[in-house]
């Protein structure tokens, strides 16, 4: 009996070191000084940038997808396709065409850091929505007017991930 007791005990203490100590990818952003957003990201996790294009006055929206420590681009709308909007659909991508959207789809673009420059309430009106599971809507625009933000993701134990995790 002790034994089994003993047993159940070390699986249990496995199952609880696995879990703190288990890598998994964490999604920050950061200006030039400090980190402004650290979340655990799941594996194809999501968030979408949004901004009303300086010439067009339309909205456009970047759809990025987080997988192996990378920024993949997976997806990007516009209204229109006038004044230095994208036309091009991307190498190993598609143009999809609806009622409301050009839909830039594919392409296998990814970066380890990405560079994103937040305008103002007069020029971009950038927003972020993240998605689940770590969900959130912030007009960057409002929060960081005219900063440069360096988008990234890391891998890290899941216990110091939940630690040091941090919103705008």
């Amino acid at each position: 009996m002790r034994l089994k007791v003993c047993i159940i005990i070390a699986i249990f203490f496995s199952l609880a070191v696995l879990a703190v100590a288990s890598p998994v990818d964490v999604f920050i952003i950061a200006d030039a000084e400090t980190i402004v957003y650290s979340r655990p990201a799941a594996v194809g996790g999501r968030f979408m940038t949004r901004y009303v294009h300086s010439i067009e006055k339309t909205s456009v929206e970047d759809d990025y997808r987080i997988v192996g420590e990378r920024i993949w681009s997976w997806e990007e709308r516009v209204l229109s396709q006038n004044a230095g909007m994208p036309i091009v659909t991307p190498r190993n991508g598609r143009l999809i065409v609806d009622d409301d959207w050009f839909r830039f789809r594919g392409g296998r673009l990814f970066w380890s850091e990405l560079f994103y420059r937040v305008g103002n309430d007069a020029l971009g009106m950038n927003e972020l929505t993240v998605f689940p599971p770590s969900s959130g809507y912030y007009e960057l625009f409002r929060l960081m007017p005219s900063k440069l933000l360096r988008f990234s993701v890391i891998k890290a134990p899941l216990f110091f991930a939940f630690i040091n995790a941090r919103g705008l």
